[in-house]
């Protein structure tokens, strides 16, 4: 059975894209049943809809935070969704939130991309405050999402270096090639085999 997947995007849907693509190229055996997104102006929506997929968008200005959760989550019920997946989604999600997609075994399934190894650089800025820390090697994180920021548990990381005459634009552009590899391999690994704390295998990416 396909991984029945809700996509979180707050801008131009870069990791979307590559998910779609994904799933086109049947490298991915999953299904996107929403794309969903705080801006309705998000070029990312433009995209899930060129591709046919439906959408849901809306404006978290002027609304408080469970306001408009709840406003997501009723939306959400139409539809059975296995991951909330969130790609480029720039709100940090409630307590009360996660709480609607947590699993039997303690886990949320609400997955995140992270452009870092975490622990290192959590927050917004992680390809800028690596960089400017002045890293050889950086990388991209997939994990599950917690209460806290960029926290949760680590399901895939992935190094990229750092050249000595890399741009700050060079720089992120070579982190997002890997980002565009790295989350639907992670997320093909889950539609086979689930979450498996056991063991943390290596993620084979496309070439």
């Amino acid at each position: 059975m396909p991984l029945k997947i809700a996509i979180f995007i707050s801008g131009r849907g870069s990791n979307l894209n590559a998910i779609i693509q994904a799933v086109a190229d049947k490298r991915l055996d999953a299904k996107i049943q929403v794309v969903v997104s705080n801006d309705p102006e998000a070029q990312g929506l433009t995209i899930a809809r060129q591709h046919g997929l439906k959408t849901f968008a809306l404006s978290h200005k002027g609304m408080k935070r469970a306001e408009h959760e709840q406003a997501v989550l009723k939306h959400l019920e139409e539809y059975e969704i296995d991951f909330v997946v969130l790609a480029g989604y720039m709100r940090v999600l409630s307590s009360e939130f996660l709480r609607r997609f947590k699993d039997s075994r303690g886990f949320y399934k609400v997955i995140n991309i992270h452009p870092s190894l975490l622990p290192a650089f959590p927050g917004t800025n992680g390809y800028e405050e690596a960089f400017n820390y002045g890293v050889k090697v950086s990388g991209v994180t997939v994990h599950l999402v917690d209460e806290q920021v960029d926290h949760g548990m680590i399901i895939a990381q992935e190094p990229f270096p750092r050249f000595n005459d890399d741009t700050l634009e060079t720089f992120k552009a070579r982190g997002l090639s890997v980002e565009h590899a790295l989350y639907p391999a992670v997320l093909q690994q889950i539609a086979k085999e689930g979450i498996r704390f056991n063991e943390r295998k290596k993620v084979e990416t496309a070439k």
